[in-house]
């Protein structure tokens, strides 16, 4: 299912807000009474009551992570501001993701033959951030263009403002596995992945074990037995340690 690809399902409906008429426009009307109705909606239905597609631009800002000016023309206290405006591209990339999403929840519906099958939204994919990019990729890319210590220091940025969201994984296994992917190429910055992993979770065995493999390949035999000791030191029974430190120990 390709909803990966969500870049940007924030407002899509347009319209001039209750007393927030275009700059150099006229005041604004019917104060007091109803609201002008909605203008320039191009997804939804035309005649969708102005609180109903407020909740959804509400929604959609909340999944993204962003305000109402990441799409539309709201300048602020002596700015322009029309929401109807189509100038801003995120409001174009906007609405082919709304229509995505709905066309993946028919088909879902339909697939499934179920009334109300599970649903995908913007949140879904954004979990809070614009551009719904997994960790791995973000860490990857920076390590590329400038290096491992960049992307150390980017995830560290990350997870100072995203951690204890959505967004992002910052799990003790998270930094194993993207070690791992990372040892066979780049057996030293995995190292360096997971000597990162031990200042969040300084008991994690998991790591230590990560690291003695790693070591034990390069081949660097003693730093294997010692990451493998320090396994041993957290959890003194546990199995796979003594196995791998046997090993070690008899050059097996």
């Amino acid at each position: 299912m390709a909803v990966g690809a969500m870049l940007a399902c924030a407002p899509i409906a347009s319209a001039q807000p209750p007393q927030q008429p275009p700059a150099g426009g006229p005041p604004a009307q019917g104060r007091g009474g109803p609201p002008p109705p909605m203008t320039n909606l191009q997804v939804l239905p035309k005649d969708t009551p102005r609180p109903e597609v407020i909740a959804r631009m509400q929604a959609f800002r909340q999944a993204l992570g962003v305000e109402c000016a990441y799409c539309h023309i709201d300048e602020g206290r002596g700015g322009r501001t029309d929401y109807a405006a189509d100038e801003k591209p995120p409001k174009a990339t906007a609405r082919v993701m709304m229509r995505l999403t709905e066309d993946i929840n028919t088909k879902l519906a339909s697939g499934l033959g179920k009334a109300s099958p599970v649903s995908v939204g913007c949140i879904t994919c954004h979990r809070g951030v614009s551009i719904p990019k997994q960790l791995p990729a973000i860490l990857t890319e920076t390590a590329s263009a400038k290096g491992t210590p960049a992307a150390i220091a980017e995830y560290r940025d990350l997870r100072t403002k995203f951690y204890g969201g959505m967004a992002y994984d910052f799990s003790e296994g998270a930094l194993i596995n993207f070690a791992g992917a990372t040892a066979a190429a780049k057996p030293d910055d995995a190292i360096q992945w997971l000597e990162l992993n031990l200042e969040f979770y300084p008991k994690s065995v998991r790591t230590y074990l990560s690291m003695a493999q790693i070591y034990s390949r390069k081949p660097d035999k003693d730093n294997a037995i010692k990451s493998v000791q320090k396994a041993l030191e957290i959890e003194p029974e546990n199995a796979q340690a003594k196995r791998l430190l046997d090993q070690l120990k008899s050059g097996h």
